[in-house]
This record gives C-alpha cells, sequence and structure tokens, in this order.
C-alpha cells in the first residue's frame, strides 16, 4: 500500500488504484493437495473444507450402522429429531414465561392472570424436561450398542489417512473421500450376513472383506514398485503388528510372506487390466472416469476397444491434442451422456489445459440425469501436468508391464477375445507367445544382465505377433481345417517373432543371440508333447498342460510360481 496526498493507493500490474479499507477477497480451490508458498500463507487466513479423519470415522460409522443395523439408525434419527423438537418446545416455553413477566405492569403475585399463566408454563416445562430425560437414556443405549461397531470405524477411518498420506509418494495417488466412502458402501452390499453370526464374527467378516476391496481397488492405481509397499502398511493396520516388513529375509518369497496374514490369494496385484470388464460393470458408475495411466510407449486403449466390441457397446474413440478433438470430444461427450454409449479419449497428457479448464468442470456436472449405460475412458501417459481434480474424480488404472511371469502371462491372456480361443492347436500356440512375451518382459527388470539395454518391449509386439501366427497359419490354408502341428509353419514363425516383431527393437548383437534362443527353443512342434519342459535347466521347470482349452491354459497360467527369482 502506498499513501499519496492523502489517498491510500495500490498497485494492480501497472495501474495504481484507490485502496478501500472495506475490500476483502476470498479465493477457493478444489484441489485439497495445492502447495501454497510461505509468503502467500503468512498473508491469508487458511479455512480447511475438506473432510478431515474424524468426519470420516463418523461417517464409516453411520454407514455401518445403517446397513447392519438399520432399525438402530432409524431409532438414532428418529431420537435426534425428537431432542431438537423438544428443545426447540422449551424455548419457546421460556420465551412466552419471559414476554408475560415483562408485559406484567405492577407486582407479579397481584395478577392472577400471570401467576395462572406461569404455572401452566411451568408444567408444560416440566413435562417437556422429563421427555428430554427419556430420550437422553434411550439416546445412551442407541449409542452403547452402536459403539459396538466402533473398532470398525476406527479402521475405516486409519485405512483413510493411509490414502490420504499416499500422495506424498506421487502426484498419481489422489484418493477422494467419495471414492472410499463408495468401497465401504460396496463392502457392505456384497457381504451380507446370514444372521446366525455373532456380532464379533460379523465384524471380522466386513473387516476382512474392506481389507480386501481396499486392496484390489487401490492398488491397481499404483505403481508395480509402490504396491508391496502398500500391502504391507494394509497388513500392519489390519494386524496391529508395526514389525511386518520390517525383518531382513532372505528373498522375496520370504518377504511377501509376512503380508500373507491378509490371506494367501489377497489381491495386492489390484484388480486392474485382467479384470478390465468387471472393473467397468461392476464398479465404476455413470458419474466416474476410469483413468489408464501408462509409460511412455505403451498404449492400452486397445483392451477398451476389444471390450467394447465384446460387449457391443457403441464406443467413440478420439484422439486428443488438437482444437478439432476438444470441440469432437465435447459433442461426443454431451451426447453420450444421453444416449448411454462409450466415450474414449486418448493421450490426454498432451491436453492437460483443456482437462483442466473444461473437461474437469464437465465432470463435475454429471449427476442423476445421466444416462446409466455411459461410460467414459480415459488414457494417458504418466504426468505430473495432469490436473489433480481429474484424478480425484477418476478409478485409476496405472498400466504397466507387470512383475513376475504369472503375472505378465495372465495380464496377456485376458487380453486375447474369446473368438480367438477355440481351436485348441491355436491355443498352444498362443501359450507359447504369451510365456515368450513374459520372459522377455521380465528380463528388463534385470538390465544390463537381462538385456545389455532397456528396449521398450510393450504388450503391443505380442497382439502384433498373435495377428503375425494367424496369418501364417491362414496363409498354408489351415484358417478352418484341422491344424497338424508337425505340419505348422514354424520356420516362418519363428523367423518372423526373431527378426520382425520382437527383434525389430532390438539393436545389439548379444541381446539379438539371447533373443534367438529363447524363440527358437520354445516354437518347436516338440512343445505338443507330454512333458514338455519350459526351462529343462531348473528341475522344478513349468511342463506345459496336457490340454490347450482357454479354461486348462487359464488354469495352468494360475498354477505358476507367482515370484519369479531371476
Amino acid at each position: 500500500l502506498q499513501r499519496t496526498g492523502g489517498r491510500t493507493l495500490v498497485r494492480i500490474g501497472t495501474e495504481e488504484i484507490d485502496y478501500s479499507p472495506n475490500f476483502k477477497i476470498i479465493l477457493s480451490t478444489k484441489n485439497p493437495a495445492v502447495q501454497l508458498t510461505p509468503d502467500v500463507c503468512s498473508r491469508v487466513t487458511l479455512i480447511n473444507f475438506s473432510v478431515t479423519p474424524a468426519s470420516l470415522q463418523s461417517q464409516s460409522l453411520s454407514q455401518v450402522v445403517k446397513a447392519e443395523k438399520p432399525e438402530l439408525e432409524t431409532q438414532r434419527a428418529s431420537l435426534l429429531k425428537l431432542q431438537g423438537e423438544q428443545n426447540v418446545k422449551l424455548r419457546e416455553l421460556e420465551d412466552q414465561m419471559l414476554a408475560k413477566i415483562s408485559a406484567c405492569e405492577g407486582s407479579i403475585l397481584d395478577d392472577d392472570q400471570v401467576v395462572a399463566g406461569m404455572e401452566i408454563l411451568m408444567k408444560e416445562g416440566s413435562q417437556v424436561e422429563e421427555q428430554i430425560a427419556k430420550s437422553d437414556e434411550v439416546m445412551q443405549e442407541v449409542h452403547r450398542a452402536v459403539s459396538r461397531f466402533e473398532p470398525l470405524s476406527i479402521l475405516c477411518r486409519k485405512l483413510f489417512v493411509l490414502l490420504v498420506a499416499l500422495r506424498d509418494i506421487s502426484f498419481l495417488y489422489e484418493f477422494s473421500a467419495n471414492t472410499f466412502m463408495n468401497i465401504i458402501a460396496d463392502v457392505l452390499a456384497k457381504s451380507k450376513g446370514s444372521g446366525t453370526e455373532s456380532e464379533a464374527e460379523r465384524i471380522s467378516v466386513l473387516k476382512e472383506a474392506l481389507f480386501r476391496e481396499v486392496g484390489a481397488r487401490i492398488a491397481r492405481g499404483l505403481s508395480s514398485d509402490d504396491k508391496i509397499v502398500f500391502s504391507t502398511l494394509l497388513a500392519r493396520l489390519y494386524t496391529g503388528d508395526e514389525g511386518i516388513g520390517s525383518s531382513n529375509v532372505e528373498s522375496a518369497d520370504d518377504f511377501v510372506k509376512q503380508f500373507n496374514v491378509l490371506g494367501e490369494d489377497f489381491p495386492w496385484q489390484g484388480r486392474g487390466l485382467n479384470e478390465l470388464m468387471l472393473v467397468t460393470e461392476e464398479e465404476l458408475g455413470p458419474t466416474v472416469p476410469l483413468l489408464l495411466c501408462s509409460a511412455p510407449g505403451h498404449d492400452v486403449s486397445g483392451r477398451v476397444e476389444a471390450m467394447a466390441r465384446d460387449l457391443k457397446k457403441d464406443l467413440a474413440a478420439i484422439a486428443m491434442g488438437s482444437a478439432e478433438g476438444y470441440e469432437t470430444a465435447e459433442s461426443l461427450f454431451t451426447a453420450a451422456t444421453k444416449r448411454g454409449n462409450w466415450v474414449m479419449l486418448k493421450n490426454c497428457h498432451l491436453c492437460t489445459d483443456w482437462l483442466r479448464e473444461t473437461f474437469v468442470k464437465k465432470l463435475q456436472s454429471l449427476g442423476q440425469n445421466t444416462h446409466p449405460a455411459f461410460r467414459v475412458f480415459i488414457t494417458a501417459e504418466k504426468s505430473p501436468k495432469l490436473p489433480t481434480g481429474l484424478l480425484r474424480l477418476c478409478d485409476i488404472i496405472v498400466a504397466e508391464a507387470p512383475a513376475g511371469v504369472q503375472a505378465s502371462m495372465a495380464r496377456f491372456f485376458s487380453s486375447i477375445s474369446r473368438t480367438r480361443l477355440e481351436d485348441h492347436v491355436r491355443n498352444r500356440l498362443y501359450l507359447l507367445l504369451a510365456w515368450t512375451h513374459a520372459v522377455i518382459q521380465e528380463r528388463l527388470r534385470y538390465v544390463p544382465s537381462g538385456w545389455s539395454e532397456r528396449y521398450e518391449f510393450t504388450e503391443a509386439d505380442a497382439l502384433h505377433a498373435l495377428d503375425v501366427i494367424d496369418a501364417l497359419i491362414k496363409d498354408m490354408g489351415g484358417e478352418k481345417a484341422v491344424l497338424d502341428p508337425e505340419k505348422l509353419p514354424w520356420d516362418a514363425i519363428r523367423s518372423t517373432l526373431r527378426k520382425g516383431v520382437f527383434g525389430g527393437r532390438v539393436t545389439q548383437p548379444i541381446d539379438q543371440s539371447v533373443l534367438d534362443n529363447i524363440v527358437n527353443f520354445v516354437f518347436v512342434p516338440e512343445t505338443f508333447d507330454l512333458n514338455f519342459k519350459l526351462v529343462p535347466e531348473v528341475p522344478d521347470s513349468p511342463i506345459l498342460p496336457e490340454g490347450t482349452s482357454k479354461e486348462e491354459c487359464v488354469k495352468w497360467i494360475a498354477s505358476l510360481a507367482a515370484h519369479t527369482p531371476p
């Protein structure tokens, strides 16, 4: 502020204007993770309207009681309403009494009407006070019954605090209170009690289901390095043992066993791309977008397109990054919300300003009038420029190469359409391709020992290899005929995979030699023999299954070791 000739001036931009002492400015943001500089913090008063852990605990308790003991929640709500009405009635009686006293002229005792009116008011007041005392007693009983679910609500609060703390690890980990409350609602809806369980047993069942659902939904939005950390923290909360994960172990398997307290089949990898159809149909809603975040070079839009074809959904895909794309996206988005179609916005990391200024507002405008079949998918590379408001509105799946041969094979096999998995001979070839692709991907984790360079092998390479195998079989005239394993075009398959599909990314001769050995060993007629070992140098080498139906292949993949040593 500057004072000149009795005037108080303030400089805004390049101009000086008069300053009024009545001036006030209020700034608001929907970003709870906003970082304000120290000089700004010293000049403003901060008011935080975001959800606190205590308020979320109260909301969680109310939701659990409403689902498990609806009669208690109804009684509690009616008592709260009754208490409010009684307090209002008591206040009105007090006001009437004061009004009579103030209107009295002379001595109060000399006015018989005032004395009689006071007696009536005092009698009514004592009755109201008795009612309030009785309702307080009933409310205390209700609170004692509700407090049995208090341990579960405390766990909900601790889980929410953990989710909020994840934002300190990565800009991508933004989980809102609405996301967490939706998880609780789904757990309560799916975990219906039998009616014969005790309350302690019921709370134990809900606790286990809650941790499993949080692990499945949150872990899919984490990078592979952070999933084990998250699972370890969940195990600590589940058991109350802060020592889990802190002891020295000899192998990765021993470390993972430490958080097996959550169950051997605990979904610590998250429910993600392998179950994309389940996620889309059961966990997403018309107002919750699905953000598929990937590393540079990985394109997962094909997964969404294949799912739309299988479900016979109308999917409009728009490549973002240009002004024409923005206009097209806005018009298709508006139309799809009314018709119930699907919309996919691709490469949204190229238009972060449009996402922040326009698209987030459109998502926030979605409500009850949105068609229930509407879905919106967003693909983007990981970028710190992605707006926080979008991250908090979306359900996020981080698409990256899964850790371990078994996980990589499971994800790839889940991407193959149903129509392709009808021929047993082709299924065997697809299984061999899945194994080869998984081994190639796994070796990337051990650069420079696995490969001398970090080549950009992606799932798109394996999907292209599927088309190559189908085309080569079609050229030999075997598309409809019963295929003979001995007569398959093995040389052509091996050569194309070595030199074109996978070999096209390899630049070093030593890596090309390794790739040639992998492909040449796997794609041979002997793989159709019984007891064919994929890794003969290892005593407990995986042996290909006898049958090659889709179900048998999936079962065999699930039987592989979850963790692959170097």
